[in-house]
């Protein structure tokens, strides 16, 4: 994650949640509700999980980078209210 608006709104609200949508018809999937739990600037950590590869200058340009790390508070259906069944160890 760069430091933009996400970054600084997980400063003041560690909350965040993840949509999962399933391929094919309908609506299939789920919706986690997260917490922040820790935040990590190690470059070579951050480096070694990232897909997009620029260069050094472009990588500088764009500013510092930050990897957060996240618990699963809890596992909901992705229509409605209804708990997945899905248990959280």
């Amino acid at each position: 994650m760069r430091k933009r608006l996400t970054h600084e709104n997980l400063k003041t609200n560690p909350y965040a949640s993840y949509m999962f949508i399933e391929e094919g018809h309908g609506y299939h999937g789920i919706r986690l509700l997260l917490k922040k739990i820790k935040e990590d600037t190690d470059s070579a950590l951050i480096d070694s999980m990232k897909r997009r590869h620029l260069t050094p200058e472009e990588d500088e340009a764009k500013g510092p980078k930050f990897l957060m790390y996240f618990r699963v508070e809890r596992i909901l259906a992705l229509i409605g209210d209804g708990e997945t069944g899905i248990a959280l160890k």
